[in-house]
């Protein structure tokens, strides 16, 4: 998968009021809690993996991300990998039309389905699932290599919100099917940055989480921009430096978290942010070390976020990191093993109507070889 240093996509980011109830103060867990989630590997080509869930019932869920990976690229033609739950097994789709790598997914219902990725000669790409095709979409065009659609957030109604960069300056994108155009946000006019992940809301709310570099500093600090009440501006945040957002997801336009990690090619530190309708707020989360990747939450408060564990001198291969929030208490949850290895959940998704939730990504199986993996909680 296409990176570089600044915008590339990742492997792959306490007292605040959530609901109107003020939080109390985070004592760290001194040990992990039983696994609650279960372990699948899809029958895709070696070297893969699955960057992206999403779900719109139990019966109903999209997987996203790439196989056939080499060192060199590629070993075939369209190495990107879409799979489809149906409520008992997860089976490969081909798209009828050209796509080269597929970032992410995102289902406002069965039959709106946004994935966003990229062609073969570098161009940003988007398909729309109307329930019976997939339909090719270009919301943004640019030169090869010089913008990126990195996430969705489909809207419902054919309309999606998409962000990224265009030539290292942080970009949104909006429309339906029918066409799309740029959104002017605010405050960033002139930023260098990038925004990685974006969700949204039943009330019309947008989050959209990355970085921006400051007086061109060598490291970044999260940036988050948001659509509250119809208008899009860029977030007051909480001073971290040397910090990127990974992860955002939000539960109303006055309920929302975005996650990432401080002190990430170093020694890593987890970012949790809330937003309780006028503020952010840093959270301390129940570990005090880990890369974190995504965050997902349900109806009913639960909220859970994915990561790796680092294992001093940070060489090792790392364990699979999930927190969890629900009742006003932090747990620490390591994931199943697969084949003996920690698999890295890029993505988290919850079923709707339920408690349960979807992640996605890789584990080394089979020596160093990379296999897509699929998790659900039990």
């Amino acid at each position: 998968m296409r990176s570089s240093v600044r915008y590339g996509l990742s492997v792959a980011t306490l007292s605040t009021l959530v609901g109107g109830v003020l939080l109390p103060p985070v004592t760290p867990v001194a040990a992990a809690t039983p696994s609650a989630w279960t372990a699948t590997i899809p029958a895709l080509i070696h070297d893969s993996r699955l960057t992206d869930v999403a779900a719109t019932g139990p019966n109903n869920a999209w997987s996203v991300g790439y196989q056939a990976s080499t060192y060199t690229g590629y070993s075939i033609d369209q190495p990107y990998a879409l799979l489809r739950w149906n409520g008992q097994t997860w089976t490969e789709r081909r798209l009828p039309h050209e796509a080269h790598v597929l970032y992410k997914v995102d289902a406002a219902a069965a039959r709106d389905v946004w994935t966003v990725g990229v062609r073969r000669l570098g161009q940003p790409y988007a398909g729309h699932f109307n329930g019976e095709t997939w339909t090719a979409h270009a919301p943004w065009t640019a030169p090869a290599g010089t913008s990126d659609l990195l996430d969705v957030a489909a809207t419902g109604g054919g309309r999606a919100v998409f962000v990224g960069h265009d030539g290292g300056r942080p970009l949104v994108v909006e429309g339906d099917t029918r066409g799309f155009g740029r959104v002017a946000v605010p405050g960033t006019d002139g930023l260098n940055g990038v925004l990685r992940a974006v969700s949204r809301t039943q009330d019309g709310g947008v989050f959209a989480a990355g970085e921006r570099y400051v007086a061109d500093a060598p490291y970044p600090e999260p940036m988050i921009a948001q659509r509250v009440g119809g208008s899009w501006r860029v977030a007051s945040l909480p001073p971290i430096p040397s910090a990127r957002l990974t992860g955002v997801w939000a539960r109303s336009s006055t309920d929302a978290w975005a996650v990432g990690t401080q002190d990430y090619d170093s020694t890593p530190k987890p970012v949790i942010l809330h937003w309780d309708g006028r503020t952010w707020q840093r959270v301390a989360g129940p570990a005090s070390a880990g890369w974190v990747y995504a965050v997902a939450g349900d109806a009913n408060g639960n909220v859970w976020i994915s990561g790796t564990n680092p294992i001093p001198p940070y060489i090792e291969y790392p364990g699979t990191l999930l927190l969890r929030y629900t009742g006003g208490r932090w747990s620490v949850a390591y994931g199943p093993k697969v084949e003996g290895n920690d698999p890295s959940i890029d993505a988290l998704a919850n079923i709707p109507g339920t408690s349960a939730f979807w992640g996605s990504g890789a584990a080394s199986t089979d020596g160093f070889r990379l296999a897509g993996v699929i998790e659900r909680t039990r």
